[in-house]
């Protein structure tokens, strides 16, 4: 059963309640930073806007991108679900050149930056990358094709004559 224990904070003085009897020893996340020491912690009530430009520089050089143990280059990927669950979406930090068809947090589809990048310009919403072979990991350019919309790419997989906006050009056969 816990017991509830009335103490004071070592920083402030607040009197506080502490839901057990060797818990928390100061009331709040900014004293205990206050003792420690700990620049971060003075902050934490402002949010990042308002830390000290010594703090953001050390924070920036701690564990954020290939700081951290966990980065996988900028590369991070979608699971479905299904009949395609074997094939995993590659999403890539976006160029700045190509920003318009990022997410919020700045990544897009590996296939259609592929595709962006080919035809110079940024793809809109409504353009559908298509890959030939049906293999969603496999994103070369050979294998991709660009449409108008995505009913005109399933009016193409269910065999009508549809052209796409764009294909690759088949390689040519004459050695140069």
């Amino acid at each position: 059963m816990n017991s509830l224990a009335w103490k004071s904070c070592p920083h402030c003085q607040t009197v506080f309640v502490a839901y057990r009897k060797d818990a928390a020893r100061y009331c709040s996340r900014q004293c205990n930073g206050y003792y420690r020491g700990q620049d971060w912690a003075k902050h934490a009530h402002k949010g990042r806007a308002n830390w000290t430009a010594a703090s953001r520089e050390s924070c920036a050089l701690r564990m954020t991108g290939p700081n951290n143990p966990a980065w996988k280059g900028g590369v991070t990927y979608f699971s479905r679900k299904g009949r395609y669950v074997t094939q995993r979406i590659a999403y890539v930090r976006c160029p700045e050149a190509f920003k318009v068809m990022a997410r919020k947090d700045g990544y897009v589809m590996l296939h259609r930056l592929r595709v962006a990048e080919a035809i110079g310009r940024p793809l809109t919403r409504t353009e559908c990358v298509h890959h030939i072979n049906h293999d969603a990991t496999d994103n070369r350019l050979e294998n991709l094709m660009l449409f108008a919309t995505n009913a005109e790419h399933k009016r193409y997989e269910h065999g009508q004559a549809i052209q796409p906006l764009w294909q690759p050009s088949p390689p040519s056969d004459i050695a140069g």
